[in-house]
């Protein structure tokens, strides 16, 4: 078996080529041509962590992918990063271990903020050139990155809790793309029609009353079931709400918070990502529809990325 270490394949990958690999992956499943379990997640109150399994195996694919991601959130107080990983690709012919990403959370949130990519693709207004991101962490600060890549923004807004860690992702995304940090978060939302939200957060962000006519909304931050990042009404007043997978939204996003809260049934959601990707289903139709996407992150997004890595180092 062959170990790879980060170094070896970080920023290898442009967001162009990841992009094109997660729609791949989503379009392989709404055609039925992914095999994939329900993901694992182990949560441990007590250190304030959780660990996730996930993979897939995508039809024709030379690998088979299994990847293991941990969330220790004292870490940060430790020095320490919260997120780590490791990816695990079996030969798919013989199931012989074959490479071992030691990718430490990178590739879970560059296939992560791919998939943010391909959301705001189907589902965003076609002319936004103004975007709101809530976050400021790790997987903000690449969501930032694969939002610039797929619109063409002219500005992007900010706001996190602590201000600082928003000023200094301020500060790194300058070089790329105009950054200005927003006051509050409700005015930020009520002059934004494009929202992503990349947090860890287990209380309500982003009010349904905020929220106007033709807006999108993307939150990617929930994987578990205490995560929220979107208010229960939210959801009910989508015109279009999309899942990456529902039978994980249901147990672990924005959704099961939804469904627990009595503010939408399962038949609110009008399609799966992979819906999308396939053109099984359209994406955004009007200027005036609210649309929002609902991720928890899906096997196939790393069963695609790590296809891609392999290629661009030729393994």
């Amino acid at each position: 078996m062959r170990v790879v270490p980060l170094e070896a394949f970080r920023d290898k990958v442009p967001f162009s080529v990841a992009i094109a690999a997660v729609e791949r992956g989503f379009r392989a499943l709404g055609r039925g041509e992914a095999a994939l379990p329900d993901p694992m997640v182990l949560e441990l109150r007590e250190q304030q962590a959780e660990v996730h399994v996930k993979g897939a195996h995508l039809t024709g694919g030379r690998h088979i992918v299994l990847k293991i991601a941990t969330g220790f959130y004292r870490n940060r107080a430790r020095g320490l990063p919260s997120g780590d990983g490791m990816f695990l690709l079996l030969d798919a012919d013989t199931g012989v271990p074959a490479v071992l990403l030691e990718e430490h959370g990178y590739l879970t949130d560059f296939r992560t903020a791919a998939a943010v990519a391909l959301t705001l693709k189907y589902l965003a207004p076609g002319d936004t050139h103004e975007a709101l991101l809530v976050g400021a962490g790790a997987l903000a600060r690449i969501t930032a990155r694969a939002m610039v890549a797929q619109l063409p923004l002219a500005r992007l807004t900010l706001w996190n809790r602590t201000r600082g860690r928003a000023e200094a992702l301020a500060r790194e995304l300058g070089q790329v793309v105009e950054t200005r940090i927003a006051p509050a978060l409700e005015s930020a939302v009520r002059d934004h029609r494009v929202i992503v939200t990349a947090t860890a957060s287990t209380t309500p962000l982003v009010m349904a009353a905020w929220v106007g006519p033709g807006t999108h909304i993307t939150s990617v931050g929930t994987g578990s079931p205490e995560k929220i990042e979107l208010e229960p009404a939210l959801l009910g007043r989508a015109d279009k709400l999309v899942a990456d997978r529902v039978s994980q939204t249901e147990r672990y996003g924005n959704l099961h918070h939804a469904l627990a809260a009595g503010a939408v049934t399962r038949n609110k959601v009008y399609a799966e990502l992979g819906d999308l990707a396939a053109g099984r289903l359209p994406g955004r139709e009007s200027a005036g529809e609210i649309t929002v996407a609902d991720l928890t992150g899906v096997g196939v997004q790393d069963a695609a990325i790590a296809q891609a890595v392999v290629e661009a180092l030729g393994l």
